[in-house]
């Protein structure tokens, strides 16, 4: 859904979904710069969800408390929902490769 979806499906949120969209310009930027000058390329892009929960964290002591708490909880859930996609979208483990392996040699014998 495109910027103009959320402001008519949830009005009178636009300062909301401003600093949002801030948050999340900066992240890109930030994680171009690093790979850029920096040569520190990212391992997932779920790197830029992370630290846009951050810079909206950081940055809700600068707004007024009656919108502070709404982009403190969507913060939250930004981090919260990128931990289980992450958890998700990771490779196995090696433990767990070895493990099974292991059980496997044991049904041999």
């Amino acid at each position: 859904m495109s910027f103009l979806g959320y402001m008519l499906f949830l009005p009178g949120l636009c300062k909301i979904y401003t600093v949002g969209l801030a948050a999340v310009c900066w992240s890109i930027w930030l994680t171009r710069n690093r790979a850029t000058f920096e040569k520190k390329l990212i391992k997932t892009p779920f790197e830029i969800a992370f630290t846009t929960s951050a810079f909206m964290d950081y940055w809700v002591g600068m707004q007024k408390p009656e919108m502070a708490d709404n982009i403190k909880k969507g913060a939250q859930l930004l981090k919260k929902s990128a931990a289980q996609m992450l958890r998700l979208c990771e490779p196995p483990r090696a433990e767990a490769n070895e493990q099974a392996e292991d059980e496997e040699i044991w049904d041999e014998w």
